[in-house]
């Protein structure tokens, strides 16, 4: 079976058989001689097949050649295959078939063919390269986040599934010719039905200028691709953003929605089915049978809308015309497994190579994507004016106004106003409280000197887990019924962080009534419609439930020691889970109300009360640029052994002018020689960083350094 040159490789001429052990002689153009080893008859043509192993070392991610045996004749680009290398069996991913070798070596044979299907396009072939690529890391590590392991039982009922389907569309189409008259009415209907939609106007596509232009263009051939960001008002849901999105696509384009974590495929998967619109879930939750067929099915373009998580990201849909990223500054969209891709990369790859829309969609304007509207990548697509009322609760900080009034109490850290916020939201519906740490007192320290209770065996921070104040180690469970501050020798402690837990049981005495949920932590999550009316919810920022209609109000409690969270992000992080709460509330004009209890004047929470200023932000990018910071420059982190470090420093040959911090110990009470060092290069660069580091780890990789180690750009939590 002839197969083309689908990878951009030149298609080569047919080639005479081969037999077992054979030597066809040298080939036009310079090219090698068809040797292999014996045992095994050649393909009749394009004997020599060029693949590119998966999950191999650094060093060796490259396409090898290998013989294509008779047996093995439909073997074509895009296919999965087993090979053997250096010993041991492989996956590898077939990228071109030619007539000769590039070498003179012998050539070993292909060993099995895992399955007929094209699995992979030219197109999602070139994005792994991409990826790799601006990542520092290797196509063979891309391809496997990119494909599902095979299930052979998933692969026949799909199969099976097609033959139904294509034998129901024969059957269906057969019924239509020969019923006109039926189907000219039916097209009448549908047609009215249509124009009954167009007269209704998606009202939220229309509330952001230019979004309407955006989908009009998705999916075109010709001209710029479009990509856009935009900053939701609190009153509009994502959910039905997403959905009103795909139903103005043309028809027969698809879509592809990546969320955070399942609970949001979840929800926007109950919207997706509300507005009628098929679509396909794919979510690293699922077994590999259900997980594998749904990839099939998206395969072979059964479903043309997706949505998931991360491991969505690579999903081969058919025709893709719009991509969309939920909260892209969420860490969760941060894949744990090399090379670390972010999910905006991955899916910014993907739309310049398939020439995909990308909309970036979020509750509050996040560092990194506002930085790629000012460089004219993308474009921030503003709301039109409308009443605040309308689109956001009323949102008040504890000033020194509200303090001073209150006397004392305005100093607690759960005033008298927040009681009436809560106290007059629960009349109305439920009142969500959101708090930093999930718990009962996660952080404890000295009362006379601060200094942090940690646990004298394995130095982990000591807490509180009820009101029995025995303190207890977070990791190895040890009691320290008599602790003594090893600074100061006192016993007394005081609480640093108050959890959810503690703040569920203060709240539950002043309010016995009412019903109360805790989700976060240890009590994990709440569903969305396990909220009653007048319920308090006790969240920590991520695990808050969504119930119908909003909440009346809400409680953010402990804005300063979310400030105070050692990180460099720590204010911009802030202020995206808050607006993500405050999202949840109901409108101002339906009662809706949100407390910040904080220092009202960090800019932080002037931020959320002021709407839509620029004036936090703007600060953060200039604070950025002075400090050298991401988004202004390009960061790599390289952790590991001491010594692999320390190797891999030396052996390296970075580009000029980039700065290298460290290596530092880390963790010096497990016992490991544990180290990590930090190198900058600015933002203009950042490829060539990549490709140094690339470089540098396929070096330790061929000489076989000892010690571990792991190298990652832009990492969230790098400073």
């Amino acid at each position: 079976m002839q197969q083309d040159g689908l990878f951009g490789l030149p298609e080569p001429a047919p080639a005479p058989a081969a037999g077992a052990g054979s030597d066809t002689g040298a080939r036009p153009g310079g090219r090698g001689r068809l040797r292999t080893t014996s045992g095994f008859e050649l393909a009749e043509s394009l004997p020599v097949a060029s693949v590119q192993l998966i999950g191999v070392l650094p060093h060796l991610d490259r396409p090898f050649e290998y013989a294509v045996p008779a047996s093995l004749a439909d073997a074509g680009p895009g296919m999965r295959v087993k090979v053997r290398f250096s010993g041991r069996e492989h996956d590898g991913i077939v990228l071109a078939r030619t007539d000769a070798p590039t070498t003179d070596r012998p050539l070993a044979p292909l060993l099995r063919l895992v399955s007929d299907d094209q699995v992979i396009s030219p197109a999602m072939l070139r994005v792994c390269r991409d990826v790799a690529d601006r990542c520092g890391g290797t196509v063979g590590d891309v391809l496997r986040l990119a494909l599902p392991p095979r299930h052979a039982r998933a692969e026949k009922a799909d199969r099976a599934a097609a033959e139904a389907e294509a034998e129901a569309a024969t059957v269906e189409s057969e019924a239509e010719a020969s019923a006109d008259s039926k189907a000219g009415a039916e097209a009448g209907e549908a047609g009215a039905g249509e124009a009954a939609a167009e007269a209704a106007a998606p009202a939220l596509l229309e509330h952001y200028a230019g979004l309407t232009a955006l989908l009009a263009r998705a999916g075109s051939p010709e001209g710029p691709v479009p990509r856009a960001a935009i900053v939701l008002e609190p009153a509009h849901s994502w959910n039905e953003v997403c959905a009103e999105a795909i139903a103005a696509l043309p028809a027969g384009c698809g879509a592809l929605v990546i969320a955070p974590d399942l609970r949001d495929v979840q929800r926007l998967s109950r919207v997706l089915d509300a507005h009628g619109i098929a679509h396909e879930v794919l979510s690293s939750a699922d077994g590999p049978e259900k997980r594998y067929r749904a990839f099939r099915r998206i395969l072979r373009g059964a479903s043309r809308v997706v949505i998931g998580n991360r491991s969505a990201a690579f999903a081969p849909v058919q025709d893709l015309a719009l991509a969309i990223c939920i909260d892209p500054a969420d860490d969760l969209l941060v894949e744990p497994r090399a090379p670390y891709p972010h999910l905006r990369t991955i899916l910014q790859c993907r739309s310049a190579e398939e020439r995909c829309a990308l909309l970036l969609l979020s509750h509050s304007l996040g560092v990194e994507v506002d930085a790629l509207a000012q460089s004219g990548y993308l474009h921030l697509l503003p709301p039109q004016a409308a009443p605040l009322a309308a689109v956001r609760p009323r949102i008040v900080a504890m000033d020194e106004y509200l303090r001073e009034r209150e006397g004392p109490s305005g100093r607690s850290r759960i005033p008298r106003e927040a009681m009436r916020v809560i106290r007059q939201g629960i009349a109305r519906g439920p009142v969500l409280v959101q708090v930093p740490r999930s718990g009962y007192v996660p952080a404890v320290a000295c009362t006379f000197c601060g200094t942090r209770c940690i646990c004298p065996q394995c130095s982990a921070p000591l807490s509180l887990h009820g009101r029995s104040g025995v303190l207890q180690c977070t990791v190895c469970g040890r009691r320290e019924d008599a602790y003594r501050c090893p600074e100061c020798s006192r016993s007394q402690v005081r609480a640093l962080v108050i959890g959810s837990t503690r703040t569920a049981e203060e709240l539950r005495r002043a309010f016995p009534a009412a019903p109360f949920r805790v989700a976060g932590g240890a009590q994990g999550g709440v569903e969305d419609d396990d909220i009653p009316d007048g319920a308090i919810v006790v969240a920590t920022p991520g695990a808050e439930p969504a119930p119908d209609g909003g909440y009346a109000a809400a409680l953010l409690l402990d804005a300063d020691a979310m400030l105070a969270r050692a990180a460099f992000d720590a204010d911009v992080e802030a202020v995206r889970r808050w607006s993500n709460a405050i999202a949840l509330v109901r409108p101002a004009e339906a009662g809706g109300e949100v407390l910040i209890v904080g220092t009202s004047t960090l800019p932080a929470i002037r931020d959320l009360v002021a709407h839509r200023s620029r004036a936090f932000l703007d600060r953060v990018q200039e604070d950025r640029r002075a400090l050298d910071l991401p988004p202004a420059s390009r960061v790599a982190e390289i952790a590991g052994d001491r010594t692999a470090v320390r190797d891999f420093l030396d052996r390296v040959e970075l580009p000029d002018g980039a700065q290298v911090f460290g290596p530092i110990e880390l963790d010096p009470a497990e016992g490991r020689e544990r180290a990590r060092s930090v190198v900058r290069l600015p933002l203009a660069r950042g490829r060539e960083l990549a490709d140094a580091l690339r470089a540098g780890v396929s070096l330790r990789s061929a000489h076989k350094a000892a010690g571990s180690l792991r190298v990652r750009l832009d990492p969230p939590d790098v400073f």
